[in-house]
Protein backbone atom coordinates (compact mmCIF):
# COMPACT_ATOMS: atom_id res chain seq x y z
CA UNK A 1 0.00 0.00 0.00
CA UNK A 2 1.27 3.80 -0.71
CA UNK A 3 -0.45 4.66 2.81
CA UNK A 4 1.50 4.78 5.65
CA UNK A 5 -0.65 4.46 9.43
CA UNK A 6 -2.78 7.80 7.94
CA UNK A 7 -5.51 8.05 10.30
CA UNK A 8 -8.72 10.03 9.82
CA UNK A 9 -11.56 11.48 11.83
CA UNK A 10 -14.69 13.04 10.30
CA UNK A 11 -17.34 14.72 12.70
CA UNK A 12 -20.98 14.61 12.25
CA UNK A 13 -22.21 17.49 10.56
CA UNK A 14 -18.37 18.83 8.98
CA UNK A 15 -16.99 19.19 5.56
CA UNK A 16 -13.61 17.26 5.75
CA UNK A 17 -11.21 18.36 3.20
CA UNK A 18 -8.37 15.49 1.76
CA UNK A 19 -5.95 17.50 -0.04
CA UNK A 20 -2.42 16.64 -1.37
CA UNK A 21 -0.69 16.10 -4.37
CA UNK A 22 -1.40 13.85 -6.86
CA UNK A 23 0.09 9.64 -5.87
CA UNK A 24 -0.24 10.95 -2.24
CA UNK A 25 -2.57 8.68 -1.41
CA UNK A 26 -5.71 10.31 -1.61
CA UNK A 27 -6.91 7.93 -4.16
CA UNK A 28 -5.86 4.49 -2.08
CA UNK A 29 -7.68 5.91 1.17
CA UNK A 30 -10.90 6.72 -0.32
CA UNK A 31 -10.54 3.18 -2.15
CA UNK A 32 -10.13 1.34 1.14
CA UNK A 33 -13.07 3.17 2.10
CA UNK A 34 -15.13 2.12 -0.61
CA UNK A 35 -13.94 -1.45 -0.29
CA UNK A 36 -12.14 -1.77 -3.55
CA UNK A 37 -8.76 -2.07 -1.75
CA UNK A 38 -8.07 -3.72 1.22
CA UNK A 39 -5.28 -2.40 3.75
CA UNK A 40 -2.90 -4.13 5.57
CA UNK A 41 -3.57 -5.97 8.43
CA UNK A 42 -4.37 -4.13 11.49
CA UNK A 43 -5.72 -1.18 10.41
CA UNK A 44 -9.95 -0.41 11.37
CA UNK A 45 -12.39 2.47 10.95
CA UNK A 46 -15.80 2.79 12.45
CA UNK A 47 -18.73 4.86 11.56
CA UNK A 48 -21.00 6.14 14.70
CA UNK A 49 -19.66 3.65 16.89
CA UNK A 50 -19.72 0.76 14.26
CA UNK A 51 -17.59 -1.02 12.84
CA UNK A 52 -16.59 -0.98 9.12
CA UNK A 53 -14.84 -3.98 7.85
CA UNK A 54 -12.42 -2.21 5.29
CA UNK A 55 -12.19 -3.65 1.72
CA UNK A 56 -15.81 -4.63 2.05
CA UNK A 57 -17.65 -1.95 -0.61
CA UNK A 58 -21.11 -4.04 1.16
CA UNK A 59 -20.04 -3.11 4.69
CA UNK A 60 -19.76 0.38 3.84
CA UNK A 61 -23.15 0.82 2.06
CA UNK A 62 -24.48 -0.83 4.87
CA UNK A 63 -23.20 2.03 7.35
CA UNK A 64 -24.60 4.61 4.35
CA UNK A 65 -20.81 5.12 3.40
CA UNK A 66 -21.58 6.53 0.26
CA UNK A 67 -19.32 7.43 -2.29
CA UNK A 68 -19.07 10.16 -5.64
CA UNK A 69 -16.50 10.01 -7.98
CA UNK A 70 -15.38 12.39 -10.62
CA UNK A 71 -16.69 10.17 -13.22
CA UNK A 72 -20.45 10.24 -12.33
CA UNK A 73 -21.35 7.07 -13.61
CA UNK A 74 -24.70 8.66 -14.51
CA UNK A 75 -26.54 6.77 -17.65
CA UNK A 76 -27.69 10.07 -19.42
CA UNK A 77 -30.35 8.18 -21.55
CA UNK A 78 -32.45 7.20 -18.20
CA UNK A 79 -34.58 9.55 -16.32
CA UNK A 80 -33.49 10.74 -13.15
CA UNK A 81 -35.50 8.06 -11.32
CA UNK A 82 -34.18 5.53 -12.81
CA UNK A 83 -30.78 7.10 -12.55
CA UNK A 84 -31.54 7.09 -9.01
CA UNK A 85 -32.70 3.98 -8.57
CA UNK A 86 -29.83 1.93 -9.88
CA UNK A 87 -28.27 -0.13 -7.07
CA UNK A 88 -31.61 -0.06 -5.26
CA UNK A 89 -34.35 -2.00 -5.39
CA UNK A 90 -37.42 -0.65 -6.99
CA UNK A 91 -40.61 -0.82 -4.86
CA UNK A 92 -42.99 -3.52 -6.09
CA UNK A 93 -46.94 -3.69 -6.77
CA UNK A 94 -47.77 -7.34 -5.65
CA UNK A 95 -44.43 -8.16 -5.90
CA UNK A 96 -44.34 -8.16 -9.46
CA UNK A 97 -44.61 -4.88 -11.33
CA UNK A 98 -42.72 -2.15 -10.56
CA UNK A 99 -44.32 0.66 -8.45
CA UNK A 100 -43.51 4.26 -10.41
CA UNK A 101 -44.95 6.04 -8.40
CA UNK A 102 -43.06 5.24 -5.26
CA UNK A 103 -40.11 4.98 -7.18
CA UNK A 104 -40.41 8.60 -8.41
CA UNK A 105 -41.37 9.59 -4.72
CA UNK A 106 -37.86 8.16 -3.58
CA UNK A 107 -36.11 10.15 -6.28
CA UNK A 108 -37.80 13.42 -5.57
CA UNK A 109 -36.94 12.63 -1.61
CA UNK A 110 -33.16 12.22 -2.34
CA UNK A 111 -33.40 14.95 -4.64
CA UNK A 112 -35.24 17.58 -1.81
CA UNK A 113 -31.79 16.46 0.22
CA UNK A 114 -29.75 18.64 -2.07
CA UNK A 115 -31.47 21.60 -3.13
CA UNK A 116 -34.80 22.30 -5.41
CA UNK A 117 -36.99 20.02 -7.08
CA UNK A 118 -36.25 18.86 -10.59
CA UNK A 119 -38.92 16.99 -13.04
CA UNK A 120 -37.55 13.54 -12.01
CA UNK A 121 -39.34 12.14 -15.54
CA UNK A 122 -36.69 13.91 -17.75
CA UNK A 123 -33.49 12.08 -18.95
CA UNK A 124 -29.93 12.72 -17.24
CA UNK A 125 -28.85 13.92 -20.89
CA UNK A 126 -30.90 17.16 -20.81
CA UNK A 127 -28.93 19.00 -17.47
CA UNK A 128 -25.61 20.57 -17.64
CA UNK A 129 -22.64 19.25 -15.26
CA UNK A 130 -23.40 20.86 -12.13
CA UNK A 131 -27.20 19.67 -12.43
CA UNK A 132 -25.74 16.08 -13.09
CA UNK A 133 -23.53 16.19 -10.36
CA UNK A 134 -26.05 17.22 -7.71
CA UNK A 135 -28.39 13.80 -9.54
CA UNK A 136 -25.06 11.52 -8.67
CA UNK A 137 -25.01 12.81 -5.02
CA UNK A 138 -29.09 12.58 -4.45
CA UNK A 139 -28.67 8.82 -6.22
CA UNK A 140 -25.93 8.48 -2.87
CA UNK A 141 -27.83 9.43 -0.36
CA UNK A 142 -29.61 6.45 1.50
CA UNK A 143 -33.28 6.20 1.31
CA UNK A 144 -33.94 7.10 4.60
CA UNK A 145 -33.18 10.22 6.74
CA UNK A 146 -30.21 8.48 8.79
CA UNK A 147 -26.82 10.31 8.84
CA UNK A 148 -24.50 9.24 5.96
CA UNK A 149 -20.68 9.78 5.14
CA UNK A 150 -20.80 11.21 1.47
CA UNK A 151 -17.31 11.49 -0.25
CA UNK A 152 -16.86 13.57 -3.55
CA UNK A 153 -13.91 12.80 -5.22
CA UNK A 154 -12.99 15.94 -6.98
CA UNK A 155 -16.48 17.17 -7.70
CA UNK A 156 -15.74 20.75 -9.20
CA UNK A 157 -12.67 19.24 -11.60
CA UNK A 158 -15.34 20.68 -14.64
CA UNK A 159 -17.26 23.19 -13.13
CA UNK A 160 -17.09 27.10 -13.29
CA UNK A 161 -17.55 29.26 -10.93
CA UNK A 162 -20.93 29.79 -10.50
CA UNK A 163 -22.09 26.25 -10.30
CA UNK A 164 -19.13 25.28 -7.85
CA UNK A 165 -21.49 27.88 -5.69
CA UNK A 166 -24.38 25.92 -6.42
CA UNK A 167 -23.03 22.58 -5.60
CA UNK A 168 -21.16 24.11 -2.10
CA UNK A 169 -24.88 25.63 -1.48
CA UNK A 170 -25.58 21.23 -1.89
CA UNK A 171 -22.79 20.21 0.53
CA UNK A 172 -23.29 22.36 2.69
CA UNK A 173 -26.78 21.48 2.88
CA UNK A 174 -26.13 18.18 3.62
CA UNK A 175 -23.92 18.82 6.53
CA UNK A 176 -26.67 20.68 8.24
CA UNK A 177 -28.79 18.01 8.19
CA UNK A 178 -25.93 15.79 10.48
CA UNK A 179 -24.27 14.19 7.15
CA UNK A 180 -20.73 14.26 7.03
CA UNK A 181 -19.04 14.73 3.72
CA UNK A 182 -15.15 14.08 2.88
CA UNK A 183 -14.33 16.28 0.07
CA UNK A 184 -11.65 15.52 -2.31
CA UNK A 185 -10.20 18.49 -4.25
CA UNK A 186 -7.62 19.60 -6.14
CA UNK A 187 -8.73 23.40 -5.78
CA UNK A 188 -7.08 25.37 -2.61
CA UNK A 189 -9.76 28.16 -2.89
CA UNK A 190 -13.00 25.54 -3.07
CA UNK A 191 -11.28 23.94 -0.30
CA UNK A 192 -10.79 26.96 1.84
CA UNK A 193 -14.58 28.24 0.78
CA UNK A 194 -16.44 25.25 1.68
CA UNK A 195 -14.41 22.74 4.49
CA UNK A 196 -14.52 23.21 8.47
CA UNK A 197 -11.17 21.49 8.91
CA UNK A 198 -8.44 19.47 6.18
CA UNK A 199 -6.32 16.80 6.03
CA UNK A 200 -3.15 17.07 3.94
CA UNK A 201 -1.28 13.70 2.46
CA UNK A 202 2.04 13.15 1.00
CA UNK A 203 3.91 10.42 0.04
CA UNK A 204 1.38 8.30 1.58
CA UNK A 205 1.91 9.73 4.93
CA UNK A 206 -0.78 12.59 7.13
CA UNK A 207 1.64 15.61 7.40
CA UNK A 208 -1.04 17.51 8.75
CA UNK A 209 -4.96 17.94 9.93
CA UNK A 210 -6.03 21.92 10.52
CA UNK A 211 -8.98 23.97 10.93
CA UNK A 212 -9.74 25.54 7.94
CA UNK A 213 -10.23 28.67 9.70
CA UNK A 214 -6.42 28.11 10.51
CA UNK A 215 -4.70 28.61 7.36
CA UNK A 216 -4.71 30.38 4.23
CA UNK A 217 -3.92 29.99 0.58
CA UNK A 218 -0.03 30.15 1.17
CA UNK A 219 -0.22 27.90 4.07
CA UNK A 220 -2.34 25.83 2.80
CA UNK A 221 0.09 25.69 -0.40
CA UNK A 222 3.06 24.88 1.19
CA UNK A 223 1.58 21.63 3.66
CA UNK A 224 0.09 20.29 0.51
CA UNK A 225 3.42 20.63 -1.97
CA UNK A 226 6.51 20.76 1.37
CA UNK A 227 7.29 24.64 -0.36
CA UNK A 228 6.13 27.84 -1.57
CA UNK A 229 5.09 28.36 -5.21
CA UNK A 230 5.92 31.39 -7.48
CA UNK A 231 2.54 33.18 -7.64
CA UNK A 232 2.90 34.92 -10.81
CA UNK A 233 4.65 33.76 -14.30
CA UNK A 234 6.74 36.64 -15.64
CA UNK A 235 6.46 37.12 -19.41
CA UNK A 236 6.70 39.62 -21.98
CA UNK A 237 3.59 41.11 -23.08
CA UNK A 238 3.80 40.14 -27.03
CA UNK A 239 4.02 43.35 -29.04
CA UNK A 240 1.20 41.76 -31.55
CA UNK A 241 1.23 45.03 -34.14
CA UNK A 242 5.10 44.30 -35.05
CA UNK A 243 3.77 40.67 -36.86
CA UNK A 244 1.20 39.71 -38.51
CA UNK A 245 -1.23 37.23 -37.31
CA UNK A 246 -0.23 33.50 -38.22
CA UNK A 247 -3.37 31.68 -37.47
CA UNK A 248 -6.80 33.09 -37.93
CA UNK A 249 -10.16 31.93 -36.82
CA UNK A 250 -13.33 33.32 -38.81
CA UNK A 251 -16.93 32.81 -38.09
CA UNK A 252 -16.54 29.20 -36.26
CA UNK A 253 -20.40 28.07 -35.22
CA UNK A 254 -21.07 24.86 -33.80
CA UNK A 255 -23.94 24.09 -31.71
CA UNK A 256 -24.08 26.32 -28.93
CA UNK A 257 -21.11 28.19 -30.32
CA UNK A 258 -22.60 31.01 -32.64
CA UNK A 259 -19.81 32.68 -34.06
CA UNK A 260 -15.98 33.20 -32.86
CA UNK A 261 -13.64 34.47 -34.61
CA UNK A 262 -10.26 35.28 -33.11
CA UNK A 263 -6.49 36.28 -34.88
CA UNK A 264 -3.09 34.68 -32.89
CA UNK A 265 0.02 36.17 -33.48
CA UNK A 266 3.67 34.03 -32.84
CA UNK A 267 4.24 33.65 -29.57
CA UNK A 268 0.76 34.83 -27.73
CA UNK A 269 -0.86 33.39 -25.33
CA UNK A 270 -5.09 33.91 -26.23
CA UNK A 271 -7.70 32.39 -23.41
CA UNK A 272 -11.14 31.40 -23.69
CA UNK A 273 -13.39 32.10 -21.22
CA UNK A 274 -16.87 31.51 -20.43
CA UNK A 275 -19.36 29.75 -18.22
CA UNK A 276 -21.32 26.65 -18.79
CA UNK A 277 -23.13 26.76 -21.92
CA UNK A 278 -21.99 30.17 -23.34
CA UNK A 279 -20.06 28.41 -26.33
CA UNK A 280 -17.05 28.34 -24.37
CA UNK A 281 -16.96 24.44 -24.26
CA UNK A 282 -16.70 23.87 -28.43
CA UNK A 283 -14.40 26.56 -29.15
CA UNK A 284 -11.12 23.71 -29.16
CA UNK A 285 -13.19 20.87 -30.49
CA UNK A 286 -14.17 22.99 -33.43
CA UNK A 287 -10.84 24.37 -34.00
CA UNK A 288 -8.92 21.20 -34.15
CA UNK A 289 -11.68 19.27 -36.34
CA UNK A 290 -12.60 17.15 -33.20
CA UNK A 291 -16.28 17.96 -33.68
CA UNK A 292 -17.97 18.97 -37.05
CA UNK A 293 -18.79 23.09 -37.08
CA UNK A 294 -21.22 24.43 -39.20
CA UNK A 295 -19.21 27.24 -40.25
CA UNK A 296 -16.19 28.75 -40.40
CA UNK A 297 -12.54 28.45 -41.25
CA UNK A 298 -9.09 28.15 -39.53
CA UNK A 299 -6.16 29.01 -41.37
CA UNK A 300 -2.71 28.52 -40.26
CA UNK A 301 0.27 30.67 -42.41
CA UNK A 302 -2.09 31.75 -44.65
CA UNK A 303 -3.67 27.81 -45.58
CA UNK A 304 -6.77 27.31 -44.69
CA UNK A 305 -7.33 23.61 -42.71
CA UNK A 306 -9.89 21.14 -43.62
CA UNK A 307 -13.56 21.30 -41.37
CA UNK A 308 -13.66 18.19 -39.46
CA UNK A 309 -10.52 16.51 -39.75
CA UNK A 310 -7.91 16.29 -36.67
CA UNK A 311 -5.60 14.69 -39.24
CA UNK A 312 -5.55 17.80 -41.55
CA UNK A 313 -5.16 20.38 -38.64
CA UNK A 314 -1.87 18.21 -37.40
CA UNK A 315 -1.04 18.32 -40.65
CA UNK A 316 -1.24 22.08 -41.42
CA UNK A 317 0.94 22.66 -37.82
CA UNK A 318 -1.77 22.26 -35.02
CA UNK A 319 -1.58 20.15 -31.70
CA UNK A 320 -3.60 19.73 -29.26
CA UNK A 321 -4.11 19.08 -25.61
CA UNK A 322 -7.40 17.99 -23.40
CA UNK A 323 -7.75 18.35 -19.90
CA UNK A 324 -10.53 15.49 -20.70
CA UNK A 325 -7.41 12.65 -20.18
CA UNK A 326 -9.38 9.40 -20.11
CA UNK A 327 -11.85 10.01 -22.72
CA UNK A 328 -9.54 12.06 -25.04
CA UNK A 329 -5.72 11.65 -24.42
CA UNK A 330 -4.51 8.72 -22.89
CA UNK A 331 -4.24 5.12 -24.19
CA UNK A 332 -4.32 3.21 -20.76
CA UNK A 333 -3.22 0.28 -21.98
CA UNK A 334 -0.30 1.48 -23.27
CA UNK A 335 3.48 2.43 -22.12
CA UNK A 336 4.62 5.85 -22.31
CA UNK A 337 6.53 5.51 -25.08
CA UNK A 338 3.69 4.65 -26.79
CA UNK A 339 1.81 7.09 -25.42
CA UNK A 340 4.22 9.88 -25.95
CA UNK A 341 5.49 9.26 -29.60
CA UNK A 342 2.13 8.14 -31.60
CA UNK A 343 1.67 11.96 -32.56
CA UNK A 344 3.87 11.06 -35.06
CA UNK A 345 6.20 7.47 -35.66
CA UNK A 346 7.94 8.93 -38.61
CA UNK A 347 11.09 9.38 -37.08
CA UNK A 348 11.41 6.06 -35.50
CA UNK A 349 10.09 4.30 -38.73
CA UNK A 350 13.05 2.33 -40.62
CA UNK A 351 11.66 0.70 -44.06
CA UNK A 352 8.45 0.26 -42.46
CA UNK A 353 9.35 -0.99 -39.18
CA UNK A 354 9.45 0.70 -35.96
CA UNK A 355 12.66 1.42 -34.36
CA UNK A 356 11.90 0.88 -30.22
CA UNK A 357 15.20 1.66 -29.24
CA UNK A 358 14.72 5.50 -30.75
CA UNK A 359 11.39 5.57 -29.66
CA UNK A 360 12.77 5.06 -26.04
CA UNK A 361 15.56 7.33 -26.43
CA UNK A 362 13.45 10.11 -27.86
CA UNK A 363 11.24 9.59 -24.64
CA UNK A 364 13.45 9.27 -22.09
CA UNK A 365 14.90 12.65 -23.21
CA UNK A 366 11.10 14.51 -22.63
CA UNK A 367 10.83 12.36 -19.61
CA UNK A 368 14.39 14.12 -18.57
CA UNK A 369 13.01 17.35 -19.91
CA UNK A 370 9.62 17.47 -18.63
CA UNK A 371 10.40 16.29 -14.99
CA UNK A 372 8.05 13.69 -15.99
CA UNK A 373 7.54 10.91 -12.62
CA UNK A 374 8.39 7.30 -14.61
CA UNK A 375 10.13 4.73 -14.01
CA UNK A 376 10.91 4.73 -18.05
CA UNK A 377 9.83 4.74 -21.41
CA UNK A 378 8.10 1.60 -20.67
CA UNK A 379 6.36 2.55 -17.57
CA UNK A 380 2.36 1.81 -18.31
CA UNK A 381 0.19 5.33 -18.30
CA UNK A 382 -1.79 3.57 -15.60
CA UNK A 383 1.18 4.06 -13.17
CA UNK A 384 1.17 7.87 -13.47
CA UNK A 385 -0.46 10.17 -11.57
CA UNK A 386 -2.86 12.87 -13.11
CA UNK A 387 -0.13 15.22 -13.16
CA UNK A 388 2.30 12.70 -14.54
CA UNK A 389 0.12 11.73 -17.65
CA UNK A 390 -0.88 15.11 -18.63
CA UNK A 391 2.77 16.21 -18.88
CA UNK A 392 3.05 12.82 -21.11
CA UNK A 393 0.21 14.81 -23.29
CA UNK A 394 2.24 17.93 -23.62
CA UNK A 395 5.14 16.19 -24.89
CA UNK A 396 3.14 14.78 -27.32
CA UNK A 397 1.85 17.51 -28.48
CA UNK A 398 5.27 19.52 -28.22
CA UNK A 399 7.33 16.81 -29.66
CA UNK A 400 4.98 17.97 -33.24
CA UNK A 401 7.15 21.50 -32.81
CA UNK A 402 3.65 23.14 -33.33
CA UNK A 403 2.81 26.64 -35.13
CA UNK A 404 -0.57 26.71 -33.52
CA UNK A 405 -1.18 24.71 -30.10
CA UNK A 406 -4.67 24.38 -28.60
CA UNK A 407 -5.12 23.52 -25.10
CA UNK A 408 -8.74 22.74 -23.85
CA UNK A 409 -8.45 22.90 -20.26
CA UNK A 410 -5.38 21.44 -19.86
CA UNK A 411 -4.62 21.34 -15.97
CA UNK A 412 -8.57 19.73 -15.14
CA UNK A 413 -8.14 17.51 -12.22
CA UNK A 414 -4.45 17.65 -11.56
CA UNK A 415 -3.30 19.24 -8.43
CA UNK A 416 -1.28 22.87 -7.72
CA UNK A 417 2.52 21.72 -8.34
CA UNK A 418 1.94 19.85 -11.30
CA UNK A 419 -0.40 22.48 -12.46
CA UNK A 420 2.33 25.16 -11.42
CA UNK A 421 4.91 22.86 -13.77
CA UNK A 422 2.32 22.80 -16.83
CA UNK A 423 2.00 26.17 -16.65
CA UNK A 424 5.82 26.93 -16.70
CA UNK A 425 6.21 24.14 -19.38
CA UNK A 426 3.38 26.14 -21.51
CA UNK A 427 5.07 29.63 -21.06
CA UNK A 428 8.49 28.27 -21.83
CA UNK A 429 7.67 26.75 -25.00
CA UNK A 430 5.64 29.53 -26.08
CA UNK A 431 7.99 30.53 -28.65
CA UNK A 432 8.38 33.32 -30.89
CA UNK A 433 7.18 30.71 -33.93
CA UNK A 434 4.17 29.48 -32.02
CA UNK A 435 0.35 30.19 -31.42
CA UNK A 436 -1.12 29.23 -28.66
CA UNK A 437 -5.06 29.14 -27.98
CA UNK A 438 -6.00 27.81 -24.20
CA UNK A 439 -9.57 27.49 -22.93
CA UNK A 440 -10.09 27.25 -19.27
CA UNK A 441 -12.57 26.85 -16.47
CA UNK A 442 -10.25 28.23 -14.15
CA UNK A 443 -9.74 32.36 -14.24
CA UNK A 444 -6.49 32.19 -12.08
CA UNK A 445 -5.14 30.28 -14.81
CA UNK A 446 -5.91 32.19 -17.84
CA UNK A 447 -4.49 35.84 -15.90
CA UNK A 448 -1.47 33.73 -15.29
CA UNK A 449 -0.92 32.35 -18.71
CA UNK A 450 -2.83 34.50 -21.73
CA UNK A 451 -1.68 38.01 -23.00
CA UNK A 452 -5.54 38.33 -24.02
CA UNK A 453 -8.63 36.36 -23.25
CA UNK A 454 -11.61 36.50 -24.93
CA UNK A 455 -14.80 36.04 -22.75
CA UNK A 456 -17.77 34.00 -24.39
CA UNK A 457 -21.41 34.38 -23.63
CA UNK A 458 -24.77 32.97 -25.70
CA UNK A 459 -22.56 31.51 -27.86
CA UNK A 460 -20.24 34.93 -29.00
CA UNK A 461 -17.21 36.36 -27.72
CA UNK A 462 -18.53 40.09 -25.39
CA UNK A 463 -15.70 41.08 -24.20
CA UNK A 464 -11.67 41.13 -24.83
CA UNK A 465 -8.92 41.75 -21.75
CA UNK A 466 -5.43 42.50 -22.58
CA UNK A 467 -2.41 41.75 -20.21
CA UNK A 468 -1.27 44.68 -18.51
CA UNK A 469 -4.36 46.41 -19.08
CA UNK A 470 -7.25 44.36 -17.46
CA UNK A 471 -6.18 41.30 -17.43
CA UNK A 472 -7.10 39.60 -14.25
CA UNK A 473 -8.96 36.28 -12.91
CA UNK A 474 -11.76 38.84 -10.71
CA UNK A 475 -12.40 41.19 -14.44
CA UNK A 476 -12.29 37.96 -16.04
CA UNK A 477 -15.22 36.69 -13.58
CA UNK A 478 -16.83 39.83 -13.49
CA UNK A 479 -16.97 39.52 -17.62
CA UNK A 480 -18.42 36.08 -17.43
CA UNK A 481 -21.27 37.06 -15.08
CA UNK A 482 -21.84 40.27 -16.74
CA UNK A 483 -21.88 38.70 -20.27
CA UNK A 484 -24.49 36.24 -18.71
CA UNK A 485 -27.13 39.16 -17.31
CA UNK A 486 -26.94 41.13 -20.44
Amino acid sequence: MVLHGVDLTVKVGEVHALGGPNGSGKSTLIKILAGYHSPDRGATATVLDQDLELGSASAADRLNVRFVHQDLGLVNDLSITENIMLGRTYPKIAGVKINWGKAKQIARDCLARTGPPINVDRTVGEFGIAERTRIAIARALPDNDDPALIVLDEPTAALPARDVEALFATIRNLAAAGNSVILVSHHLDEILSVSDSITVLRDGVKVACVATSEVDHDRLTTLIIGGSLVKNIERPRVATGETPATVQITGLEGTALLSFSADLHPGEIVGVAGLTGSGREEVAALTIGREPRSAGTVTINGDTVDAGSPIAAMAAGMAWICGERARFGVFSTMSVGTNLTISDLAPHTVVGRLDHRSERAETARWIDDLGIVASGPDAAMTTLSGGNQQKVLVARALRLEPAFLVLDDPTAGIDVGAREQVHGIITDHASASMSVLITSTDSDELARLCDRVLVMSRGRVVAELRRGVDLDAPSIDHAQVAGASA
